[in-house]
């Protein structure tokens, strides 16, 4: 019987650390941050083009989670493999094969998370205008970019703003329309107590300029 009782212990052990049976979450999981709320999106557009935060979900409880299969509605920007998760004490967002045309913008994914008010973000294989882009840029790293007929314009990736209510929100990357007229943000993700923030600054971390200016030509 001793014999059994191991081995059922073995094969249990065995398959979490495989991911084949979930271990369940503590009881103290979502308790952690009384009154927080996450919530996040794949991507959005706002200005002559405009398209809604999709996929989105928040939360001040359990976990929720959306995907999207593709996103080609316009010619302004596409995404496959949109996925977003909330719960009441995180977030996190993830983009797969971003292509921003008119910027030359190209992503093979890109990921925010923000955890307990803490948040970052991740780009694989980033590009503008031929250019590699950091895989773990630094909060608000702004890149100067000229779009060719458009006018110079900025990049912002990693950007990190404390929310009026006090959450922080951290968006992979900002493309901002030149003139003021809108911007591309994708992979979003909020969280923090909706109340105020009871640890950390006050505001989000400075930007971090690039100095060099990338042309985007053609």
């Amino acid at each position: 019987m001793r014999h059994i009782h191991a081995t059922k212990r073995l094969a249990t052990a065995g398959l979490l650390a495989t991911g084949i049976v979930a271990a369940p979450a503590p009881a103290t999981a979502f308790a952690a941050a009384p009154g927080g709320e996450g919530s996040a999106y794949g991507l959005t557009a706002t200005g002559p083009i405009a398209i809604p935060p999709i996929p989105a979900v928040s939360s001040s409880t359990g976990p929720v989670s959306k995907s999207l299969l593709r996103e080609d509605r316009t010619k302004l920007v596409k995404a496959s493999a949109l996925d977003v998760n909330a719960s009441a004490a995180r977030a996190s967002s993830a983009v797969a094969h971003l292509s921003v045309p008119s910027a030359k913008l190209l992503a093979d994914a890109v990921t925010a998370k923000c955890t307990a008010g803490r948040g970052d973000a991740h780009l694989a294989r980033a590009t503008i205008a031929g250019r590699r882009l950091d895989v773990s840029p630094p909060p608000n790293t702004t890149i100067p970019v000229d779009v060719d007929g458009l006018g110079r314009t900025a990049l912002t990736l990693n950007k990190q703003q404390r929310m009026p209510d006090g959450r922080l929100a951290v968006t992979g990357m900002e493309l901002a329309l030149p003139g003021k007229k809108g911007a591309v943000r994708v992979a979003s993700a909020t969280c923090g107590k909706a109340a105020g923030p009871a640890h950390g600054p006050s505001e989000a971390p400075k930007p971090t300029p690039v100095k060099h200016d990338l042309p985007v030509t053609g």
